[in-house]
């Protein structure tokens, strides 16, 4: 009798214990090879705490209760494209390869309000296979066809206007002097971003949403992570010239905190680059970052601490001083941004600090520039699903500080040169008010427009912006016409000085995808001033992206662009600029990738005869009107990568890269004798390499 009745119980009990909960099964594959995909995230899209990774073979298994059977589940794998469907007891998720689009750079998902109004995308992980973007998601900008930028550099130029007309934000907050080894001209190599935190760059080439301020040429909008991990996880980067490391902690199930560090020595990659890299000295770069974010039902929050020292040596050639360019910069930023439920709405505040110290020293002069930026903005936004509307208000204010000696004149710059002290101070601050409305007119048509207008200080310039857009999209065809006029006032990086800028511009963007081939066709019109220098810049930019295979997949753009100001020289006087990429997957986990870039030669001013002055001991030149072109350029490059995945928790991605495979001479500008009667090309990268591994665990 004993035994009956603790067999009851023991079977009441598992009934109870069973009741409501529904086991379901599923397996995850490439929709190339049909082969399991470890690793793969499968979570529920109400609850994303509930979930699981994906076994060596592509399986999984969720314990769902009676509620949950009518909820969704969200697929997610570096690559591929995010898969969300019903749940149901037993499925095969087939995942689609991300595609490699070219103009608006998103890379994931959440919207803006004017999430309508991008065009493009391309996602995180051809950032670091894209051997022209060596691993940075502002190099990557480069590729589209929307770039204009002719120096190979991180200062992004976009439809033919100045860098400094390009709006940068992290996390909705402003970041300007965002590059490494910057040089006196302004020029940046890499940008200070590490790809790891960012969640998504969102990129409007044209007509900007006013959402954003500040900014008179198109916006680069990064966002960091903002999912917690359930797990730690690791990261070990092993490169040339990068040693770094990252982990990522869970405080809890509401909140996340990471940790990453580099170190960028310059001996291994100039020992295998020896001849590429001849002119650079030496380079090192330490950085050290912070990042915690996390929600509740109250607050969501994102704050990012991070700091960077670097140092840059590098052969200056000059008729006067042949010899070492000598820097180094200090740079720290503080960013947070706090979002909580406010009535029908939300309501955002976004904070950003930041500061700066660059020294440079060559022949007999020394000079220090600091920099320090405060940003404040608070935003509400109200959605539905008939319309959006945000409003804010923000404060940015930029201050500079030149101290030290440089030379009197441009053209004698030798160790007995005259030379003069700066001691000058100079800022800017910008209080603005915007309001921006979206409305759907249909499932497939939206209408947005926006109004910005500044508070001025003193004797600032009254300004109001403004802009309108308008979109359909259906699941072949994407049309988005906006234009828009913009402000600027800001601070010209290379010498701390105030300036101002405006811009009128038009945009019509047309894309049709279908069947595998996508074709897009934009047209632009832009009319601008820059510290009161005009310029006008207009053009089309055709692409195209079709995949021939399960593994091969090809992608080209060509923009037309004419592009002048009031002067004769004009950096983006341009005619062309071609585009392609080629993708190819050998096997599973395998990608060879080409890239190439040509474009027609930079325009210059030539020395047309020189003068000498006896008491400086140098000549002075003398440049002619009528500009002449470099030599066209051409760049074509390669890489290959591996992921393999070891297990569920453990991976490691090898890469390798070849820039400038031809080691073409792409000519950059002239360096000149004593007296001017002979001159060197000088030229853009020679044929770089490049190899790492990342190990994940």
């Amino acid at each position: 009798m004993n035994i009956k009745i603790h067999l009851f119980i023991l079977v009441f009990s598992a009934c109870l214990f069973s009741y409501g909960q529904h086991p379901i099964t599923g397996k995850v594959v490439d929709a190339d090879q049909r082969e399991g995909l470890i690793g793969a995230h499968v979570y529920l899209l109400n609850n994303w705490r509930k979930g699981a990774i994906t076994d060596v073979e592509g399986n999984f298994t969720l314990i769902l209760d009676d509620a949950e059977k009518n909820d969704s589940l969200v697929i997610s794998y570096i690559g591929f494209r995010e898969v969300i469907i019903p749940v149901s007891d037993k499925v095969t998720i087939v995942m689609e390869p991300m595609e490699k689009e070219g103009e608006t750079v998103v890379v994931t998902a959440k919207p803006l309000i004017a999430e309508e109004f991008k065009y493009m995308e391309i996602k995180k992980i051809d950032i670091y296979t894209n051997p022209a973007a060596k691993a940075d998601p502002l190099l990557a900008v480069n590729s589209l066809p929307s770039s204009t930028t002719t120096d190979e550099s991180a200062n992004i130029s976009l439809r033919g206007s100045s860098p400094i007309e390009t709006g940068v934000f992290l996390n909705n907050v402003p970041i300007y002097d965002g590059i490494r080894y910057s040089q006196l001209n302004g020029i940046g190599t890499f940008s200070i971003f590490n790809t790891a935190i960012i969640k998504n760059v969102t990129v409007f080439p044209g007509n900007p949403p006013l959402e954003f301020g500040n900014a008179t040429s198109g916006i680069i909008s990064m966002e960091t992570d903002d999912m917690v991990v359930e797990d730690n996880t690791n990261s070990l980067i092993l490169s040339l010239a990068n040693v770094g490391y990252s982990r990522e902690q869970a405080i809890n199930e509401n909140q996340s905190l990471k940790i990453f560090s580099n170190w960028q020595p310059s001996g291994a990659i100039k020992k295998l680059n020896e001849k590429a890299l001849e002119d650079i000295e030496s380079f090192t770069s330490n950085d050290l970052g912070i990042y915690w974010y996390g929600s509740n039902e109250k607050l969501k929050w994102k704050i990012l601490n991070y700091s960077v020292t670097e140092g840059y040596q590098f052969n200056f050639e000059h008729p006067t001083f042949q010899g070492i360019f000598d820097q180094s910069k200090q740079r720290s930023f503080l960013i947070s941004s706090l979002t909580s439920p406010f009535g029908a709405g939300s309501i955002t505040l976004n904070n950003g600090i930041s500061y700066s110290a660059g020294n440079y020293a060559y022949s007999n002069v020394a000079f220090q520039v600091d920099k320090k930026d405060v940003f404040a903005g608070i935003n509400y936004l109200l959605n539905n699903s008939h319309f959006s509307v945000k409003t804010g208000i923000s404060y940015d204010h930029r201050y500079s500080q030149v101290r030290g000696d440089v030379h009197e004149f441009f053209y004698a710059l030798g160790p007995n040169h005259p030379t003069i002290t700066l001691n000058e101070d100079a800022d800017v601050r910008i209080l603005e008010g915007f309001g921006y409305f979206k409305y759907f007119l249909s499932d497939k048509l939206a209408f947005g427009t926006g109004l910005r207008k500044n508070l001025p200080f003193e004797d600032d310039r009254s300004y109001l912006s403004s802009h309108a857009n308008l979109s359909y999209s259906d699941q072949v065809w994407t049309i988005t016409i906006g234009a828009g006029l913009y402000n600027k006032y800001g601070l010209f990086e290379n010498t701390g000085q105030p300036f101002q800028a405006e811009n009128f511009q038009k945009s019509i963007d047309v894309k049709r995808k279908e069947d595998g081939l996508e074709i897009a066709v934009s047209l632009f019109d832009k009319e601008g001033e820059v510290d009161n220098s005009s310029y006008h810049a207009r053009g089309v930019e055709i692409f195209t992206d079709y995949r021939l295979s399960s593994r091969i997949r090809v992608s080209g753009s060509i923009t037309l662009l004419d592009a002048q100001n009031d002067s004769d020289d004009y950096t983006y006087d341009l005619s062309y600029f071609i585009r392609g990429n080629a993708s190819y997957s050998p096997g599973r986990f395998w990608t060879i990738e080409s890239t190439l870039v040509a474009r027609q030669g930079s325009s210059y001013s030539p020395v047309l005869s020189s003068d000498y002055n006896a008491g400086l001991d140098a000549y002075q030149p003398f440049f002619g009107e009528n500009n002449q072109r470099f030599e066209n350029y051409a760049n074509v490059g390669i890489s290959v990568s591996k992921i393999f995945a070891l297990s569920a928790e453990f991976n490691v991605i090898a890469f390798a890269s070849v820039n400038n495979v031809l080691d073409r001479k792409n000519p950059r500008n002239f360096s000149y004798n004593f007296d001017y009667s002979e001159r060197d090309q000088n030229f853009y990268s020679r044929r770089t390499g490049y190899l790492g591994i990342v190990i994940n665990f």
